[in-house]
C-alpha cells in the first residue's frame, strides 16, 4: 500500500510539473506573440536586423515545447517571411558588386520564406485539419472552408510563398506553385478586403505587375484600392507599384511621381 501511494504521488508530481510547464511556455507564448511592436517602432533597421534571430529561434524553442499555440506560429511566420524579405532586400543592393553573395543570400531568403510558409500552414491545419493537403488536391475546396478567423495564416502563408518564388528565379518546380500564393491571398480579398488596411490589394500590385503575363490594369486597380484602404499612410503601396509596373514599363515620370509620394509618408 505505502509503494501503492509513493507510485501515486509520483505520477500526481510528474503530471503537475508537466502542467505548469506547458502553462509556463503558453503564457510566455502569449507575451512574445502580442510583443511585435518593438521591432516595429525601431527606428534603427540594422539593429532590428541582428535582433530577430534570436527571438525567431526563441519562437521556435517554445513551439517545441507547445506547437499549436496559435499565437506562436503566427508570430513565426510573420516573423520569418520578414526577415527573409530584409535578406533579400540586402541581396538586391549586392547584386551590383558581389553577385556571388547575393545569390547566396537570396538561397537563405528562400529557405526563410519557406519556414515562414510552414508555419502559417500548420496554423491553418490546426484550425482545419488536412488543409495542406486537401490545398494541394483542390485548393478551391480547402479554401472554402476557411473563415475570417484565418485571415492572418491566409495571408502570411501566401505572402511567404510568393516571396520564396521571388527568389527562386530558376527553380520551375517552385515557380510552379506561385498560383497557390496567389490563390490564398486572394481569399483574404474574398472574406475582409479590408484585412490591414488593403495589405492583400497591396500583395496583388506587385503579384499583377511583376509576374508573366500578370496585368498592369489590374495592378493600378489594386494600387487604388490600397491607397484607399490604408488612407495614404503607407509608403510600401506607391512603391509596390513604381517597382513592379512603372518600373517595368520605364516610365520615369511615374516612377519618380510615385517615389516622391512614399518619401512624403510620415513615418511616425
Amino acid at each position: 500500500m505505502i509503494r501503492r501511494v509513493l507510485l501515486l504521488l509520483s505520477i500526481a508530481a510528474l503530471v503537475s510539473a508537466c502542467s505548469i510547464k506547458q502553462f509556463a511556455v503558453n503564457v510566455l507564448g502569449d507575451a512574445l506573440a502580442e510583443g511585435g511592436g518593438v521591432y516595429t517602432s525601431d527606428d534603427d533597421p540594422e539593429l532590428i536586423m541582428e535582433a530577430i534571430p534570436f527571438g525567431l529561434k526563441t519562437y521556435e524553442s517554445l513551439l517545441a515545447e507547445s506547437p499549436e499555440h496559435v499565437g506562436l506560429l503566427l508570430a513565426a511566420a510573420r516573423g520569418f517571411t520578414g526577415y527573409a524579405y530584409m535578406l533579400q532586400d540586402k541581396a538586391d543592393r549586392l547584386d551590383a558588386h558581389d553577385l556571388q553573395s547575393a545569390r547566396e543570400l537570396r538561397a537563405r531568403a528562400r529557405n526563410l520564406y519557406l519556414r515562414g510558409r510552414d508555419y502559417a500552414l500548420r496554423g491553418l491545419d490546426i484550425a482545419h485539419p488536412g488543409f495542406r493537403a486537401e490545398l494541394r488536391r483542390d485548393r478551391a475546396i480547402a479554401l472554402s472552408l476557411t473563415d475570417a478567423h484565418d485571415l492572418p495564416f491566409l495571408y502570411w502563408a501566401g505572402v511567404s510563398w510568393a516571396g520564396a518564388v521571388s527568389t527562386a528565379k530558376g527553380d520551375l518546380r517552385l515557380i510552379a506553385e506561385l498560383p497557390f500564393a496567389a490563390a490564398l491571398v486572394e481569399r483574404v480579398l474574398e472574406i475582409d478586403e479590408t484585412y490591414e488596411r488593403g495589405a492583400a490589394h497591396e500583395f496583388f500590385v506587385a503579384y499583377e505587375g511583376g509576374r508573366p503575363g500578370g496585368s498592369p490594369t489590374d495592378a493600378r486597380r489594386h494600387y487604388e484600392r490600397a491607397l484607399e484602404l490604408s488612407e495614404g499612410a503607407s509608403a510600401s503601396v506607391h512603391l509596390a507599384l513604381a517597382e513592379s509596373v512603372a518600373l517595368q514599363e520605364q516610365d520615369l515620370p511615374e516612377f519618380r511621381r510615385l517615389i516622391a509620394a512614399a518619401r512624403a509618408i510620415d513615418p511616425d
